[in-house]
């Protein structure tokens, strides 16, 4: 995973842009990531690890009414934490992590747990980005993890 947040870090240094997170699921693993090599004070600005609703609501402004019709493991919900982390944080790009890792969320057949919803606001561009992950809590974060920064550097180099 080292290699992978390196290669993230020298293209935001490359594209002079810096990140942000919005973590649910991953409790701050994908920003603890971050500090693994030189240049991640000029490119990550921070993170907000929102794992409790009340965070999503009262810090973040997700409107609780999507949580009440999504649920806060969401694509909706998602999209919301990344849009709204801009009024915390200012940086180039604005990432947002839920999902499921064990059982006792919101799981459903259409939704089991492994399912981990990503969403990277850029320019006004909101990507999106629903995966299935297997294996135990622990692993799947780190999946998790992974994909996030694999869609940074994807989005980034088009």
């Amino acid at each position: 995973m080292k290699s992978l947040v390196r290669k993230l870090i020298k293209v935001l240094i490359e594209k002079n842009l810096t990140v942000s997170f919005a973590e649910s699921v991953t409790c701050g693993l994908a920003s603890n990531g971050m500090n693994c090599t030189t240049g991640t004070s000029d490119v990550f600005m921070g993170s907000v690890i929102c794992y409790n609703e009340a965070v999503k609501i009262n810090l973040l402004k997700v409107d609780p009414t999507l949580i009440e019709k999504y649920t806060a493991e969401s694509q909706e919900v998602t999209d919301a934490l990344a849009v709204n982390l801009q009024q915390l944080i200012h940086s180039d790009i604005y990432v947002a992590i839920t999902g499921l890792n064990a059982n006792g969320g919101s799981e459903t057949p259409e939704k089991p747990v492994g399912t981990i919803f990503f969403s990277l606001l850029y320019k006004g561009n909101l990507v999106r980005c629903r995966k299935l992950f297997k294996g135990t809590p622990k692993r799947i974060k780190k999946e998790a993890c992974k994909q996030v920064y694999k869609m940074i550097i994807s989005e980034l180099e088009k």
